[in-house]
């Protein structure tokens, strides 16, 4: 069975991974800038999009590690 993530944003710009069955707080991450609405998971993916300075990125991170896989500029 694939296990299901839930996200939300938390204080200083991180963002909060919880197992969506349990409840439990599985990692934090700190995307690296201003997070611009609502994080969301997706199978094993977590998306963010971020404001970096004049930047904005749409960031790509692994679940559950939270490792960064991908950021491109909108």
């Amino acid at each position: 069975m694939t296990k299901k993530f839930t996200a939300q944003t938390g204080p200083n710009n991180t963002v909060k991974i919880f197992d969506a069955m349990t409840g439990q707080l599985c990692r934090t991450i700190t995307p690296g800038g201003r997070i611009d609405g609502q994080p969301v998971c997706s199978d094993s993916s977590l998306f963010v999009t971020v404001n970096k300075g004049s930047t904005r990125l749409y960031n790509q991170y692994t679940l559950p590690n939270g490792g960064l896989k991908s950021s491109k500029p909108l």
